[in-house]
């Protein structure tokens, strides 16, 4: 007899839309994935559910909420974390623009190679992949012959379409499926998996949808890191920003007297630095040493750390 698993990629959340690496950071469905999620309860009110899986995270236990409806607290539930999204390590709740930047190798691979991935005091992409397969066959064999749903995200999802496809983890290909879509996968006798369908949206009305502005963050091309704590930093801000402003370069900020550098960025900005020590905090033990005049603030691209702009915008060689 089949065993029948629906897998939901959790609603909308605000990291979503402010395009903030999630990972395990606990965030909630905003007010579009709380309606989003409202459509799953229709798409599921006549299929037959067994149990409820969901990762430990509150948005995917929220969403496997909706897809219960009124069978809440009647199907046994369960928390499996391995199904949580992929740990992201010291990029949860940075900016897709910042990550870019600071670490364009990581980048790179979460868009165009996953497979590759590998999250900066995080996880890799390929662990992912296997205790994804892992967990959801388990499951299965837990409900012989029963209907399951469960609830995911985004980058775990990804991983487990490769492997149901037939690609292997170090090649995995992008395919993240969009807020509250549903695929849906048969484990027959002899627990082989077949898949029936993947990214069903059909529930999901354009109202609804998430409309992600991926201009932004193509045109995002700068940081500005500044120290606010520096006498001199407000005016060496303003003019870079007007600077980059006038030349249409795109740009996002960050005040590390407010969000301080963590290691394996002060190690990103020494790489493109060529070992140099050229922002005040990236000292690891207070002010500068004597003799080292710490900037207050500094403009950073995917190749390089700068604290010139000519008067066209373009940045300055060393």
């Amino acid at each position: 007899m089949n065993t029948v698993v629906y897998l939901v990629r959790h609603g909308t959340t605000d990291y979503n839309t402010e395009f903030k690496y999630q990972g395990r950071d606990d965030i909630p469905l905003n007010d579009l994935g709380l309606a989003q999620g409202a459509l799953l309860t229709d798409f599921f009110k006549d299929i037959p559910i067994d149990a409820g899986y969901t990762s430990p995270l509150i948005r995917a236990r929220q969403t496997l909420d909706f897809a219960l409806g009124d069978r809440k607290g009647k199907v046994p539930v369960f928390v499996e974390p391995g199904i949580a999204e992929i740990d992201q390590g010291i990029v949860e709740g940075r900016t897709i623009q910042e990550v870019n930047i600071l670490f364009p190798a990581f980048s790179d691979a979460i868009n165009y190679a996953p497979g590759k991935a590998d999250a900066p005091r995080g996880e890799k992409a390929v662990d992912v992949y296997d205790r994804m397969h892992r967990s959801l066959l388990a499951m299965a064999k837990a409900h012989p012959g029963k209907t399951i749903v469960a609830a995911s995200h985004g980058f775990a999802i990804q991983t487990f379409l490769n492997y149901a496809t037939g690609v292997a983890a170090e090649d995995m290909k992008p395919c993240v499926p969009d807020n509250v879509a549903v695929s849906r996968f048969i484990y027959d006798d002899d627990w082989k998996l077949h898949v029936d369908y993947i990214g069903e949206c059909s529930h999901l009305t354009e109202e609804y949808r998430c409309n992600y502005d991926w201009d932004v963050v193509e045109r995002t091309q700068c940081l500005l890191l500044y120290d606010s704590r520096l006498a001199n930093a407000k005016a060496r801000l303003d003019k870079l920003k007007n600077a980059l402003i006038k030349a249409g370069r795109g740009f996002a900020e960050r005040d590390i007297a407010r969000e301080p550098l963590r290691r394996e960025e002060k190690e990103a900005l020494l790489l493109k630095e060529n070992g140099k020590l050229i922002l005040g905090p990236v000292f690891e033990n207070g002010p500068a040493p004597e003799g080292e005049d710490p900037l207050a603030a500094c403009i950073v691209t995917r190749d390089k750390v700068t604290q010139e702009v000519n008067q066209g915008g373009e940045i300055k060689d060393d």
